[in-house]
């Protein structure tokens, strides 16, 4: 799966010029930031103290998305807010289109009833290699089938640790690839997920890795 980050193409984050080049970005889903204040969940890397009103709100987003048929990556920027996006999105018709990342942990498990989490971290368990079989059985032990696996900063996704999450089954999405070198590499590797500012590239990546895999067969 192909992530645009939010701000693709210098479109600016969580902007309404991101949302208006949605079409150039061939990816399969886009990432918004989100917060909430005075019972509005809204789009923003940062908290809005008095503006947020003046934000693009979640469920204009989840509209969009609705109409474009895309998967949106809600990467949480304050925790408790799993529940509020699943009652939105479930009210608006796109609990399917749902993927968390952020502030989500496995401790959302009872209420994390739709989407897609990936978890930016696992309490105890950092984000290496020799930790890859404990991750494993946290996650088979939550019982909760939403969690999908990990994000992970690409500066930490080292080699040893690429291959014991593919050797033990674990699942990476891998944030944020800014170069062709960077998503040749982790696409190779058959991550699940890059989240991109250049997601064209990604796009033109994947054709050319599915050519070759077509050309073998």
């Amino acid at each position: 799966m192909i992530t645009a980050h939010g701000g693709a193409l210098g479109t600016g984050r969580n902007s309404r010029m991101y949302f208006e080049n949605i079409s150039a970005y061939n990816a399969d889903a886009i990432e918004v930031d989100v917060y909430k204040r005075g019972g509005v969940l809204y789009l923003s890397h940062l908290p809005s103290l008095f503006l947020y009103r003046k934000k693009i709100t979640l469920a204009e987003a989840f509209a969009i998305v609705k109409q474009r048929g895309l998967k949106i990556n809600c990467d949480l920027k304050m925790s408790g807010l799993v529940r509020d996006v699943i009652d939105l999105a479930t009210e608006l018709g796109v609990k399917e289109n749902l993927i968390f990342t952020g502030a989500v942990r496995l401790t959302d498990s009872d209420v994390l009833t739709a989407g897609d989490a990936w978890l930016n971290k696992i309490k105890g368990l950092p984000y290496i290699a020799k930790n890859v079989p404990a991750i494993k059985r946290a996650l088979e032990e939550s019982g909760n089938p939403h969690f999908a696996g990990l994000n992970v900063n690409k500066y930490m996704a080292r080699d040893d640790f690429l291959a014991a999450c593919r050797d033990h089954g674990v699942k990476l999405s891998v944030f944020t690839l800014d170069s062709y070198r960077q998503l040749s590499r982790f696409m190779r590797w058959g991550v699940a997920n890059v989240t991109t500012n250049l997601p064209v590239v990604a796009s033109a990546i994947r054709y050319e890795l599915s050519q070759k895999e077509e050309e073998k067969q």
